[in-house]
């Protein structure tokens, strides 16, 4: 049984899973900003170099900290988002009907943590617009408000739900593997843990289970990016070139003809780097902060 489904037998109100999802979701949004801009700027048709890129963005568009421009975005997506996606899988968690065959248990999270991240994801498809915009050097966003000005004012309000529907098969299967993967690796690594501990005892210990969650989310996470990473890119055109990008099928067929199979690999490296961490440190801040009751 997952340590989140011990927490719900042991009362957790909805209140905890809502303020630890934010918590996590604030500190993984913060720290690793500037690797998904460096996503964004790799994804638009960029054909720089790495280092070339990151010099150029400090060089040009106003020193080290332009790497963490779009972070306010990135907050109010991730805290709010995480925050409602952990609030609605602990709900489905436990209205679901609970199988004990384990394989069922599995497809059960897959589903279920799909399922919750296309309904957050469609509620904050905005802000994951106007993330993706401020990241980018196709647009002279200043502020928050003009981008929003800007999208109402060119594309109306279809304008906000840009590429709704290459992020919904980007994300409810990252979402889905990424929780069938961690809790199934939380559970193998628990065994393998015990095989080799002198202690029956050490599973329930604080920095056993610290372990086996990051582990765990390293694994998970590396593993469903890796998977999920040509609907990213095609996301990420079509929300930045709409003009240029039509939909999911055209934007595929665009970038198989233009870029070839390389084409979908773009980002690739920076985005399993960063949402693997980033997924890493969101649970493992998540399930750290309702086992330490560090949220009242």
């Amino acid at each position: 049984m997952s340590e989140i489904k011990k927490t719900e037998k042991l009362g957790v109100k909805s209140s905890k899973h809502l303020a630890a999802g934010a918590l996590g979701g604030f500190i993984s949004s913060t720290t690793l900003q500037p690797l998904d801009l460096l996503k964004t700027r790799c994804q638009q048709s960029q054909r720089d170099s790495l280092p070339k890129m990151v010099r150029r963005i400090i060089l040009h568009e106003g020193g080290v900290f332009s790497l963490w421009k779009g972070t306010l975005p990135s907050i109010l997506r991730s805290t709010t988002g995480s925050s409602c996606y952990f609030y609605f899988l602990n709900w489905l968690r436990h209205f679901a009907p609970q199988s004990k065959n384990i394989a069922s248990s599995h497809i059960q999270n897959l589903w279920m943590g799909g399922f919750a991240r296309a309904a957050v994801g469609f509620a904050f498809m905005p802000v994951t617009v106007i993330k993706v915009r401020y990241e980018s050097n196709l647009y002279s966003y200043t502020t928050i408000y003009s981008s929003i000005r800007d999208i109402w004012k060119k594309e109306g309000i279809s304008g906000f739900f840009r590429g709704f529907g290459v992020t919904a098969l980007r994300d409810a299967p990252h979402a889905g593997l990424y929780v069938y993967f961690y809790e199934l690796s939380k559970q193998n690594l628990h065994k393998l843990f015990d095989r080799f501990s002198p202690s029956s005892s050490v599973q329930g210990t604080v920095p056993h289970r610290n372990i086996v969650n990051v582990m765990s989310g390293l694994i998970s996470g590396a593993t469903a990016t890796a998977i999920t990473n040509p609907f990213d890119m095609l996301k990420t055109r079509v929300q930045l070139e709409p003009h240029i990008y039509k939909n999911f099928l055209h934007s595929a067929k665009l970038v198989y003809a233009n870029e070839g199979f390389r084409g979908f690999l773009d980002g690739f490296f920076l985005r399993v780097l960063r949402k693997s961490i980033s997924s890493t440190i969101t649970w493992s801040v998540y399930e750290w902060a309702l086992h330490r009751k560090v949220i009242k």
